[in-house]
């Protein structure tokens, strides 16, 4: 009988480590002040292998990533945000098109400007999809607030 209920309990176990949701991409959020007004938000993607996310600029095929920010009237984004890593892009037969896509890690930069000087926060959300050679996850949704003091 104990033999019987170690093994169910076993068996049991190895389910439901497999059941977890499959979380392959990591963030991590920060504000580098430059100076009293203007901050650099920085977006950090750590990847793992053999997973990739895509670039902001995918104009057809899978899911961009998108960052977008809730509206504060103490702070102005300016521009879009940057994409500083190593960018991989090649032909898709599943989207039968180009895609631009990073994997390991990407940082995404935003410049950011506060209308007077002050304590705030800046929060918003990224959507992203993730894939590797055989499938794609479903897109996720991730939300943040950083603290520009």
């Amino acid at each position: 009988m104990k033999k019987g209920m170690i093994l169910f309990c076993s068996v049991l176990m190895v389910f439901a480590a497999g059941a977890q949701k499959l979380n392959p991409v990591k963030w991590t959020f920060e504000a580098v002040k430059k100076s009293d007004k203007q901050y650099e938000i920085k977006i950090s993607a750590a990847i793992e292998s053999p997973w990739h996310i895509y670039s902001q600029f995918v104009k057809d095929g899978p899911i961009p990533t998108k960052i977008t920010y809730k509206s504060n009237p103490l702070v102005q984004i300016k521009g879009a945000a940057k994409e500083v890593g190593k960018m991989e892009k090649k032909f898709d037969k599943n989207f039968n098109t180009e895609i631009a896509y990073y994997s390991n890690n990407v940082l995404f930069t935003q410049m950011a400007n506060l209308k007077v000087a002050s304590k705030t926060k800046i929060a918003g959300e990224i959507e992203y999809a993730v894939c590797n050679d055989d499938r794609c996850l479903p897109p996720a949704k991730i939300a943040f607030e950083i603290a520009l003091q």
